[in-house]
């Protein structure tokens, strides 16, 4: 009799699903990619559940319009679907996700050259707005004017507490440039902070 590999890979995602609220730690996130890279289609579905939002979010920091950045995060995960299996490493699967919805930006921005920058939609506009702390609504101001790379790498850092070598991956460039964009975001915004 055949043992099916999926089996504890299930069982283990069962109760994780059980037993999380919204948040699963990098190991539960490693286990349920191995075993979605294994066919299980309710793993792959958990990894969607939790995962899904973060990766709209950073679709929305990265264009800041609401349509452009559900469909850049749709394909996205067209791709993932698609290319899953074809991950090496599954602990890195979170930084692969992002670096795919960085990278489906990067198209959508070539495809529209046209477009210089891409202008807030009203409701992105309103989130920002909506603080009661002025101090938290002066920082996302000032965070969302930082130029794109360091606002990128700020947001990645700070918001979705990513290492700077999985930035590095996302964005591809070299760990150093990613502390350099850090360094003058932070000294940009301290500036901006102290005015």
């Amino acid at each position: 009799m055949k043992k099916n590999n999926c089996e504890p890979f299930a069982q283990l995602n069962r109760l994780v699903e059980k037993n999380l609220g919204k948040y699963m730690n990098s190991t539960q996130i490693t286990l349920t990619v191995i075993s979605a890279q294994q066919g299980d289609k309710s793993a792959f579905n958990l990894l969607c559940r939790h995962l899904y939002r973060p990766s709209f979010l950073f679709a929305m920091k990265l264009c800041k319009q609401t349509d452009l950045a559900k469909d850049i995060t749709q394909e996205a995960w067209s791709v993932v679907a698609k290319d899953i299996r074809k991950l090496k490493e599954p602990s890195v699967f979170k930084a692969w996700l992002f670096r795919v919805v960085y990278h489906k930006f990067i198209d959508t921005t070539r495809k529209n050259r046209h477009l210089e920058r891409f202008q807030p939609d009203k409701h992105e506009q309103a989130r920002d707005m909506t603080s009661s702390n002025e101090q938290s609504i002066d920082l996302v101001k000032l965070i969302n004017s930082l130029p794109d790379t360091e606002r990128h790498s700020v947001y990645l850092f700070y918001l979705e507490q990513m290492s700077i070598s999985d930035i590095a991956l996302i964005t591809d460039v070299a760990v150093g440039t990613v502390k350099s964009r850090l360094h003058r975001a932070r000294a940009q915004l301290a500036i901006g902070l102290n005015e």
